[in-house]
């Protein structure tokens, strides 16, 4: 009776890989592995980096890369290190926990590249990207909600008072743009109120024009309008303060011709 070869299951990486003993993984398929979850560095390099001012900006910009990257898991915390040995007389190296070591050492160091100096001194000692993103949390999302409301603040009890109307719109649009930069972009109609609210009586005709509209008269319309009507009120005012001056100059002068000369009939 001849004797049979028992059956062997073919293994997923028996295709002339070299696998890691106690393992049944390969060294190519880990190296595969890490490569489809690497982002070029680059990516990050070109953000905006962290500080003070722009947490939620940098935040999205983080996040769109690292779950384009596929590497999301890494630092919400979901992603748990394996076992580091494979067996309880810890001799056999866990190639697994290599893996994950290996690309969370990375999602680091991406981060720590899209940042400032201040908040890198705060994360430089975490062990893994899930304290970094955690710590950075803690840290600015408060600060962020902070300043939100104080420049929102700013921006309601703006006034135009002694600025030109350029500096005054140039002072909102900074305030605005400091707010896009938190993450808390300004509605149209709201940017439109924060505009009129701030300014003085003499503007008041403006002001029920562009709220009696029916169409929805773009910012940059409304600011143009603000600046001709600005540029009409000091030539007004400039020819109020000229007229008396020339009639005054007139009274005094000795010629009869003057534009302002009234003479007195006689009887």
């Amino acid at each position: 009776m001849e004797s049979q070869t028992p059956m062997q299951t073919a293994s997923p990486f028996s295709s002339g890989q070299q696998q890691t003993p106690g393992s049944g993984i390969s060294e190519q398929s880990l190296a595969g592995n890490i490569a489809q979850v690497q982002i070029p560095p680059s990516i990050f390099s070109s953000m905006v980096k962290l500080d003070d001012s722009n947490y939620p900006l940098w935040k999205g910009q983080v996040l769109a890369a690292v779950i384009a990257g596929g590497l999301e898991d890494f630092i919400f915390g979901k992603s748990l290190p394996p076992p580091l040995f494979l067996d309880d007389a810890c001799l056999i190296p866990n190639p697994e926990y290599k893996l994950w070591q290996r690309s969370d050492k990375m999602v680091m160091s991406l981060l720590f590249s899209a940042l400032t100096a201040d908040p890198l001194s705060l994360v430089i000692y975490c062990k893994t990207s899930g304290e970094v993103w955690e710590s950075l949390r803690n840290r600015y999302e408060s600060t962020s909600t902070t300043r939100i409301i104080n420049l929102r603040n700013q921006m309601q009890q703006l006034r135009k008072d002694g600025r030109t109307m350029q500096q005054y719109l140039s002072t909102l649009k900074a305030l605005s743009d400091q707010l896009s930069a938190v993450g808390e972009a300004i509605k149209y109609r709201d940017y439109i109120w924060y505009m009129l609210e701030g300014l003085p009586a003499e503007y008041d005709s403006v002001v029920t024009a562009v709220y009696s509209r029916a169409d929805q008269p773009s910012i940059d319309e409304v600011q143009n309008l603000l600046l001709s009507f600005e540029m009409r009120l000091e030539r007004r005012q400039g020819l109020d303060s000229f007229i008396p001056q020339v009639q005054l100059s007139a009274l005094h002068s000795d010629c009869p011709t003057s534009i302002f000369y009234h003479p007195i009939s006689s009887s």
